[in-house]
């Protein structure tokens, strides 16, 4: 039988890891569904049907994989050891793997998983279809992994979540080189999305009803850096600047900054938001560009990894905990009442006690809206494999539940400092509980819950915080007439 012939089955996409992957996952589904498939989009959290299936009844299963932290890799393996076992219930069950596992570990995922069909790399997701149908009907095993181009796919086919928000990648990989990152081996160097695609996708989707676009990328505010001739952050000039380095003949001189500008002035989009940021490219163009565009959101992930100097370098962040701090300070000079967050790691090899304490006292002294706090595991092919991992467990778990009990700490006070203003809100959907509440998402990123007996999902409001619990706040609608 001709795998042309062979009859659409049911696919489910489970998703692990960041936005990106998430945006891949929706690319998969919609072009899965244009060729006939029904698409099961789930999320790696949610649990297995009853009978303890992972495949949740589906023909296909994909996992979207990330490689970040090696906790993230141990869950795949887990849930590809059970499909393993389906399998040989179900002899017909497809198990197919994309994503940065992929990147990573390569054909030797068929030596160690031999019941695995089709290991599909990031820059090959519009093969998909094809090649599911291939193994259908030839049930031979399929590796896809192409090293050269770009992993994004703009497709007006991508099944997104929501008809009002969406994802809009604009470069991928990173050129930063930071001794524990995996993303130069997975996502490879960066590639920037020329700015006339980017415009004309990001019009596109406002055409379609889109109201809110967050950008994607590793390295986000890097945007058309090498395209421009911009050289990488130089460790001896951290200082806040704005670019000015001539581009390369033929290259699109478009900075982060510009594109920014050039995608406020869309009509009909009424929020933008970008992450993830390096502090060597958060600029003081960015922050005046932020500052005077309304429709920026007004929260600001910008990762600090440690609060140690010493620990700084051995993982070739190219900046100081000072030159950090200045960034953040004139950040929040411009724009007031803006949410800066992080990503912090303990435990990095070399990480004595005074570092750690260095890591503290950063915490207690930018006080950020919230942080991502992580213990250090090694990750395979990075430039720290080489370090020891000489911080034993226990410590790095004793050092990770103090932060976060530091940052829940701060997290709470900025909150509570928040009640009793007035902020702007995105309608995203129904409360849990009431059928006459919804929840918004503020411009800071905060979510609140408030009662209204119209129907807004999809609409920008303006709500008063009265309360705030457990990260949750509950507010009031203003009405229009008195915003």
């Amino acid at each position: 039988m001709k795998y042309q012939e062979v009859v659409a089955k049911k696919v489910l996409i489970r998703t692990f890891g960041c936005q990106m992957n998430v945006y891949d996952s929706q690319v998969a589904a919609g072009l899965l569904e244009r060729e006939g498939f029904e698409v099961l989009q789930d999320s790696a959290e949610v649990e297995p049907d009853p009978a303890g299936c992972l495949s949740g009844g589906a023909d296909i299963v994909i996992m979207n994989t990330c490689s970040v932290r090696d906790h993230a890799e141990q869950r795949v393996w887990g849930r590809l050891g059970r499909l393993g076992k389906e399998k040989k219930e179900r002899p017909e069950l497809i198990i197919a793997l994309m994503g940065c596992m992929v990147e990573e570990h390569r054909e030797k995922l068929f030596k160690r998983f031999p019941y695995l069909d089709l290991i599909l790399g990031t820059r090959n997701i519009s093969e998909l279809p094809a090649l599911v149908r291939r193994i259908q009907a030839t049930r031979e095993r399929v590796s896809r992994i192409s090293r050269d181009g770009i992993s994004i796919e703009y497709s007006e086919f991508t099944k997104r979540d929501s008809p009002y928000h969406a994802w809009l990648p604009i470069m991928t990989g990173c050129d930063k080189e930071c001794t524990f990152c995996i993303v130069p081996k997975t996502r490879g160097r960066e590639v920037s999305m020329p700015a006339e695609d980017v415009i004309r996708e990001a019009k596109r989707l406002v055409a379609d009803g889109v109201k809110w676009i967050t950008l994607l990328g590793q390295n986000v505010n890097s945007y058309g850096a090498k395209e421009r001739g911009v050289a990488g952050t130089d460790p001896g000039d951290v200082s806040l600047r704005t670019p000015d380095a001539v581009p390369l003949a033929g290259a699109q001189n478009v900075s982060f900054p510009q594109l920014l500008e050039l995608l406020c002035a869309i009509d009909g989009l009424e929020r933008l938001s970008f992450t993830t940021s390096h502090p060597g490219d958060a600029t003081e163009e960015l922050f005046q560009v932020i500052a005077k565009n309304p429709k920026i959101s007004r929260r600001f992930h910008l990762p600090l990894q440690s609060g140690s100097d010493k620990i700084l370098r051995r993982m070739k962040r190219l900046h100081t905990f000072a030159d950090y701090k200045a960034r953040v300070d004139r950040l929040r000079e411009l724009v007031p009442g803006i949410s800066v967050t992080t990503d912090i790691i303990v435990g990095f090899p070399g990480e004595t006690e005074e570092d750690y304490l260095a890591t503290k006292r950063a915490i207690e002294e930018i006080w950020f809206d919230s942080a991502f706090i992580y213990k250090y595991s090694v990750r395979p092919g990075t430039p720290a494999e080489r370090l020891t991992d000489d911080v034993p467990f226990e410590t790095k778990s004793r050092r990770n539940n103090e932060l976060l009990a530091i940052q829940r700490s701060v997290t709470k006070a900025k909150n509570l400092e928040r009640v009793g203003r007035e902020v702007s809100g995105f309608v995203e959907a129904r409360a849990p509980k009431g059928e006459q509440s919804f929840v918004a998402r503020t411009d800071f990123d905060g979510r609140v819950i408030f009662a209204c007996e119209k129907d807004l999902i999809g609409e920008f409001v303006r709500l008063t915080l009265d309360s705030v619990s457990h990260e949750t706040f509950h507010g009031t609608l203003v009405p229009r007439g008195d915003a």
